[in-house]
């Protein structure tokens, strides 16, 4: 079967290919795409009260850390949605931004209903988040592919509760957002209700806040708040299409992901 380290972590010819790319471009994940190289934005809807979800947690977690240690422009972020709330456990990390968020996905993709986990790559890839071997294919496949744009951050903690970032944006299509996530890196949690209760659960690239601007001017900066009991050490940001035909997914064209 073929391996992450092998998909993610080739760099020269000799290395592992997927079905029809070329070899894997390094570049270290802090930073945009070398010209010609691509992304994969991994996004996960999940939630602590599903007990599906887990699983779906430890592929994103893997898929973080060998983006990571490869030098590789793989930026994770699992949005956790609030649907589960009421059935048990109280997820707090939860919020109705991601299960917005998840249903401009379900519109995109002409589909009916929402589910978790659900992992989309590069907005145009969705499937069971818990499978991993199409998860390694779609992050091949990504990073084969040309970012279009790029992305310049530079974010800092400017005072309590708030991230300031500054921001500037090259190549992005006409009608395109950048969408700016403040995430958490690593999270564990006893969860003592519901599905998962009894269950110690840990979670990567948790986001914590996101907002999304518009790209009339391509830079600027966002002053973004987030909760007070979040502990923030990294920006993402992603330039995306609205996703106007359903089916199409809203494709991510580039990112970058800045340390705090």
């Amino acid at each position: 079967m073929r391996k992450l380290t092998c998909l993610l972590l080739a760099v020269s010819a000799a290395g592992c290919r997927s079905p029809g790319s070329t070899s894997i471009p390094e570049a270290r994940a802090d930073e945009s795409p070398r010209t010609g190289g691509g992304v994969a934005v991994v996004e996960l809807f999940t939630s602590e009260g599903c007990s599906s979800c887990p699983p779906a947690d430890g592929v994103l977690a893997e898929l973080s850390r060998q983006g990571r240690e490869g030098g590789l422009p793989v930026y994770a972020v699992a949005f956790h949605v609030d649907y589960w709330d009421s059935l048990g456990w109280p997820d707090r990390f939860a919020s109705p931004e991601h299960t917005a968020r998840q249903r401009a996905y379900s519109r995109a993709f002409g589909e009916r209903g929402l589910y978790t986990p659900q992992m989309i790559v590069d907005g145009g890839d969705a499937f069971i988040g818990s499978d991993r071997d199409r998860a390694l294919d779609g992050v091949a496949k990504a990073l084969s592919r040309r970012a279009t744009a790029s992305v310049s951050l530079h974010a800092r903690a400017s005072r309590p509760g708030e991230v300031t970032v500054d921001y500037s944006v090259k190549g992005a299509p006409a009608g395109a957002v950048l969408s700016i996530v403040v995430v958490d890196r690593s999270a564990s949690v006893a969860v003592r209700a519901g599905e998962n209760a009894g269950k110690t659960l840990h979670h990567t690239d948790t986001a914590r806040a996101l907002v999304t601007v518009g790209l009339e001017r391509p830079a600027g900066t966002e002053v973004v708040p987030v909760p007070p009991d979040a502990a923030p050490d990294g920006v993402l940001a992603f330039v995306q299409l609205p996703g106007d035909e359903p089916g199409d997914g809203m494709p991510i064209v580039g990112a970058s992901r800045v340390p705090l």
